[in-house]
């Protein structure tokens, strides 16, 4: 992978790759909705990155917008599709709305075939799973109340999968539980309630027994390296430590070790659940997570 081509860039997912791969040698040219300083795209994506304003509904138009730059698309360019958008949220709005991801992902796919791009890769979550298994299996629990998101989700994975099969160009697919940003400063719910746990605030306990595997943002983009170099053709990646628990449990263990209780916040549920499994990524790829949560507490615990 000499080349990568990111939507969704100035996203927690998608800034973090755009980062780690300019910062390894790969010229990545990033997508997003926003209008950038050159000096906001050098902090947020490196050296070796360029930026292109492009919204999703005009991704269609991308090998005009990169002849104008002249941005060359060949050189074994790998297309990373982090795009995603609710309304307020990245998981609210209509099924109409929501749906509305997934055929501008398709779109992407053939837009990554025609300028030159060697794989497709596409982000999805752990909802599709779960919403998936329950439509095959009815008798399993599916208590996720945004199931526009996690439907949409899934039928971006297929159409994306029949498209790139269509069109010839290798498809990869992922999927994500929670990221994590190492030094809680963006995200969602876990961090927030996370950055309580350390400074000692009090906070409302989770009572959904989901398991979750919460990665950090750092070993994500490390993966998504991997899988752009060493990915294999309809390969369905799970990117997680393989150590699920409860969102209780997670924070039970942080609270924990915060005030000396334990060693290290390290505890999972055993799990027969193969949903978690990320051995096919380590087979593939050599993808091990060498960070965890300790490294979240060592990092803020210096500030």
């Amino acid at each position: 992978m000499q080349k990568a081509i990111i939507t969704g860039s100035t996203g927690l997912l998608g800034m973090t790759t755009a980062r780690y791969l300019s910062d390894a040698g790969v010229h990545v040219l990033c997508i997003g909705r926003k209008s950038l300083s050159p000096s906001e795209i050098n902090d947020n994506f490196g050296d070796n990155s360029t930026y292109l304003p492009l919204s999703m509904e005009r991704i269609s138009s991308l090998e005009k917008e990169i002849d104008q730059i002249k941005w060359d698309a060949s050189n074994d360019c790998i297309f990373y599709n982090f795009a995603w958008s609710g309304v307020k949220s990245l998981t609210d709005g209509t099924f109409e709305e929501q749906m509305k991801n997934a055929v501008h992902a398709a779109n992407a796919v053939k837009i990554a075939r025609e300028i030159g791009c060697s794989k497709f890769v596409n982000i999805g979550t752990l909802e599709e799973t779960f919403v998936e298994r329950y439509l095959q299996n009815k008798n399993l629990p599916y208590n996720f109340d945004q199931s526009n998101y996690a439907l949409s989700k899934l039928a971006s994975r297929n159409l994306c999968k029949m498209t790139a099969y269509l069109e010839k160009i290798d498809y990869v697919h992922s999927r994500l539980s929670i990221p994590l940003i190492s030094d809680l400063s963006k995200g969602t719910y876990v961090a927030s309630t996370l950055r309580k746990i350390f400074n000692g605030e009090p906070y409302d306990k989770p009572t959904n027994k989901q398991l979750f595997d919460i990665v950090l943002t750092e070993e994500v983009a490390k993966a998504f390296y991997l899988i752009g170099h060493h990915g294999k053709n309809r390969a369905d990646y799970f990117i997680g430590t393989s150590k699920p628990n409860t969102l209780a449990g997670y924070f039970q263990n942080f609270e924990q070790y915060i005030k000396g209780e334990m060693e290290t916040p390290l505890s999972s549920v055993a799990s027969s659940e193969d949903i978690f499994d990320s051995s096919e990524l380590k087979l593939d790829t050599g993808f091990v997570p060498e960070q965890n949560i300790l490294e979240v507490i060592k990092r803020i615990g210096k500030k």
